[in-house]
């Protein structure tokens, strides 16, 4: 059957028509997290729930959203950080650089210049590249922002996508392998980052202005779980939303902004 027609694409906004790098200044901060670190349990099953597989050895698989906390600066690593009330116009050209997914080792990677990890940025409009690194059969499943399936029958055959409209994209497993995980923030402008391994995080060249500067850290706590009806094993799961802390600030021009971010276990309640 024909595929379902994409929805028409939101007018693209003309970055950095208006940019004015003299006049910009810098958001940077830390996210660091306050109290006891929390325990995350991870899961143990075989690589598929599927009959034929249920029989093999079960392997440790982590929770895809545990919280990656350094033991001696309390740093979160891996937020999100980004910024909202910004007109596309007056901010810095796009300069993050294109999204590769890769499905590779039984999890998805985001790789983006010389970062990899859970999470990628596009521009909106732009187009990302998928591909399966390993000798089976891999299928990814896209919702959020954009809604659409991509089967992986072969390793290393790319295919591309273009993402059309401005929001959080989930990327998941259509195979089974529930502990995949990964995301995409499709905007307009590039005002994303991640923090370090300190929770360190920097936003250059941001024009001056009023903004939310927001926060964002998945729930590793499960809202339901799907299983296999013959196995009775998991065959996917859905987490809690996203925890977002917003914050707002206000940058004079040529302003250096230093802005800590607090998170802890309250946030993410049992």
């Amino acid at each position: 059957s024909a595929a379902p027609p994409q929805p028409p694409m939101e007018t693209v906004v003309e970055i950095g028509r208006d940019f004015d790098a003299a006049t910009a200044g810098t958001i940077r901060g830390q996210v660091i997290w306050q109290g006891a670190v929390p325990e995350v349990p991870g899961y143990h099953a075989p690589i598929s729930p599927g009959a034929e597989n249920a029989g093999q050895p079960r392997r440790f698989w982590p929770n895809p959203n545990v919280p990656r906390i350094d033991s001696a600066s309390k740093g979160v690593a891996g937020a999100v950080v980004f910024l909202r009330g910004i007109d596309p116009r007056r901010a810095r050209p796009w300069d993050h650089p294109p999204v590769r997914v890769e499905l590779r080792d039984y999890q998805i990677h985001v790789c983006q210049g010389d970062h990899e990890g859970r999470s990628g940025f596009v521009r909106r409009g732009d187009a990302i590249t998928m591909v399966s690194r390993q000798q089976l059969f891999h299928s990814l499943r896209v919702r959020g922002a954009a809604f659409f399936a991509r089967a992986f029958a072969d390793a290393d055959q790319p295919c591309r996508q273009r993402l059309l409209r401005r929001g959080i994209v989930e990327l998941t497993s259509g195979c089974g392998y529930f502990w995949m995980r990964g995301w995409l923030f499709v905007d307009d402008h590039p005002y994303y980052t991640h923090s370090d391994a300190q929770g360190r995080f920097s936003l250059p060249q941001t024009p001056p202005g009023r903004y939310e500067l927001v926060c964002w850290l998945p729930d590793w706590h499960e809202a339901s779980r799907e299983l296999d009806a013959e196995t009775a094993l998991i065959c996917r799961l859905t987490f809690r939303p996203p925890v977002e802390v917003v914050q707002p600030v206000q940058l004079a021009p040529g302003q250096t902004q230093t802005v800590t971010i607090q998170l802890d276990a309250k946030r993410f309640p049992d």
